[in-house]
């Protein structure tokens, strides 16, 4: 089930490089690449996105609440780090010219389609 999810947003993202469902760890549950999208370092992104969530979680400071969705904007990739449950995501690598409103709608979407399989 987890990868026909993914699949399906590589498939319904126009720029969509990859998409993986990371535990909070950083750990890949399951991955699906796109035509140009195996060189992207999904262990090393996830982990470094699990530990920024991790980081920010608990702090009453800002009273943010829980992180929802994060994204990262870079000259190469556009990352989406986006809540399943509170110990799973899934990450979404875009290429700038992707197209952000339905990557956004797409891990809305998957979000409600994985939920009950991970709780």
């Amino acid at each position: 089930m987890f990868k026909d999810v993914l699949g399906g947003i590589r498939n319904r993202v126009d720029g969509a490089l990859a998409v993986s469902l990371i535990a909070l760890d950083g750990i890949p549950v399951e991955t699906v690449h796109g035509d140009d999208g195996s060189e992207i370092p999904l262990d090393v992104l996830g982990a470094e996105f699990g530990g920024f969530i991790k980081s920010i979680r608990p702090n009453t400071e800002i009273g943010s609440g829980e992180v929802l969705q994060f994204s990262l904007v870079t000259e190469k990739f556009v990352t989406f780090l986006s809540e399943v449950t509170p110990d799973y995501y899934i990450l979404l690598v875009l290429r700038p010219d992707g197209n952000y409103g339905r990557a956004r709608f797409e891990l809305a979407r998957a979000k409600h389609l994985l939920r009950d399989e991970l709780v």
